[in-house]
């Protein structure tokens, strides 16, 4: 069942309940109403005929009403109701000159009314239903009789049958309309709907992630409803396109290791291993390229890892105390380029250990491997207030400010040719920025061409710390005290 069709039934049901809960309502009270006007009529003629009776004799034994003469006891030209006095013990003493027959007398009414009560029945003579009214006439304050005066009841049940016919065809023309411009005003409001239907499937047919749904000119819930959607299929064919630009890229990057070990595993195959000149940088070679391959599959991996949503642990650690590991293990590889700590201050957060010195040894490996011979490469822990800050400054070339909003994207190179050549995959600095946003952090750069590089990784602290002076521990047998440690040098 569609939407349009629900809506139509829901508001025709609702609509039709509150339609004939007021037509019940109305058909009661106007019911009552002409129950009403009904008893006042007949009451009101029975005293008009009381006002006729001109004697009442007590010379009876059984003090009944005397005969009387009621030739003018009802109004002119109204013979729709009866009258006829009855004696103390229920003999009909005279009636109405359009009744024929005598009007039944219950027994119990006549008791009622010998009592001094009035009362109210209603009878059925012959065919005829009859609303019959019972008062007592009365001599000296005694009930010495009784007059009745009765209406038939078939103007009122006819009326009634008449406002039932009639209130039924309201409710139901009512709810015939309702349905129909239910239907009509259902049909407007889904025909936005149809039309996003309609190019959504066309979308889905084709795969053309590059066409939007049509957005109504309102500001309602389905013009809403089209900018989300097409919000939605914007970043869909972004994360699509990116999807295949990295399937492309670490095709290409895969491309470039494994036909330098195809050539080189040819020419030892042709013999180029029996030449040790030859067989030496083959081999070399063939190292070089499966260490770079190793690594570009252990980035792929962390990113396929960040992609799923994979959990990080989550430890209290000394966020100084990594940054003087990746000081140690990348002081060796340097270089000539020199690797200093310059401000260091205690600070702890709450992270993957094993996460946040990749994205150090990430950051430190970028900063070295970008600055010339004699350059600096400078690592700082920092705090800021509620937060900590690690921090990698180099003196290299820079990075001019169209490449600064891409340079975390996968697989994104200043200098493709040079990145290649200093043996980098591309995917460095993506996991970087992965990781700072996995730990609820930040990542930030300042860069000028010639002057150098600055990134600052920010992460929430862990809790209170103390500050103290740092002591370094030994480095090649120097116990290095102090903020800044050299680097200089080959590495052998």
């Amino acid at each position: 069942m569609s939407i349009r069709l629900r809506l139509t039934l829901w508001y025709t049901c609702l609509l039709v309940l509150v339609l004939a809960l007021f037509a019940l309502l109305l058909y009661v009270v106007i019911g009552q109403q002409l129950a009403s006007q009904l008893s006042y009529d007949i009451r009101l003629r029975a005293l008009q005929a009381s006002r006729t009776l001109r004697a009442v004799s007590t010379q009876y034994p059984y003090r009944s009403v005397a005969p009387l003469d009621l030739p003018n006891t009802l109004p002119t030209g109204d013979d729709s109701l009866y009258a006829q006095v009855v004696g103390p013990r229920g003999d009909v003493q005279t009636t109405s000159r359009n009744r024929d027959t005598p009007l039944p007398v219950p027994p119990a009414t006549l008791a009622a009314v010998l009592d001094g009560r009035e009362v109210y029945d209603t009878l059925t003579v012959g065919d005829e239903r009859l609303e019959m009214y019972s008062a007592p006439l009365l001599l000296n304050g005694e009930a010495v009789g009784m007059l009745q005066v009765a209406a038939p009841r078939e103007p009122l049940e006819a009326a009634q049958t008449r406002l039932r016919w009639v209130l039924g065809g309201v409710v139901v023309g009512t709810a015939a309309l309702a349905a129909g411009l239910g239907w009509l005003l259902a049909t407007l409001a889904m025909r936005p709907v149809d039309r996003m239907t309609r190019t959504a499937q066309a979308i889905g047919g084709s795969a053309d992630l590059s066409r939007r749904l049509p957005e109504p000119p309102q500001h309602d819930e389905l013009g809403r409803l089209a900018r989300t959607f097409n919000e939605m299929l914007g970043q869909l064919d972004e994360a699509i396109a990116t999807q295949r630009r990295f399937l492309a890229d670490a095709s290409h990057e895969l491309r470039t290791p494994i036909s330098a070990i195809r050539t080189n595993v040819q020419a030892l195959l042709r013999g180029a291993d029996a030449d040790p000149a030859e067989r030496g940088p083959a081999l070399r070679s063939i190292a070089r390229e499966t260490d770079r391959m190793g690594r570009l599959l252990a980035d792929l991996l962390a990113l396929a890892r960040a992609d799923a949503g994979q959990p990080l642990a989550r430890e209290r650690l000394a966020l100084d105390a990594i940054l003087l590991d990746v000081y140690q293990q990348q002081r060796p590889l340097a270089g000539e380029v020199k690797l200093q700590i310059g401000e260091l201050e205690q600070v702890e957060v709450r992270g993957d250990p094993d996460r946040l010195k990749q994205l150090a040894l990430n950051l430190v490996d970028n900063a070295v491997r970008y600055t010339e011979p004699g350059g600096t490469v400078t690592l700082d822990v920092l705090r800021r207030g509620d937060e900590a800050l690690f921090r990698v400054r180099d003196t290299g070339g820079g990075i001019a400010a169209e490449h600064l909003p891409r340079i975390f994207d996968r697989f994104y190179r200043v200098d493709r040719n040079r990145a290649r050549d200093a043996g980098g995959t591309g995917l460095g600095l993506a996991i970087v920025r992965w990781i700072a946003e996995a730990h609820g952090g930040r990542i930030e750069v300042e860069s000028e061409p010639g002057v150098g590089s600055t990134f600052g990784v920010i992460l929430p602290i862990a809790g209170e710390t103390s500050p103290a002076p740092k002591r370094l521990p030994d480095v090649d047998g120097a116990s290095v005290a102090g903020r800044e440690v050299g680097a200089s040098g080959s590495a052998g």
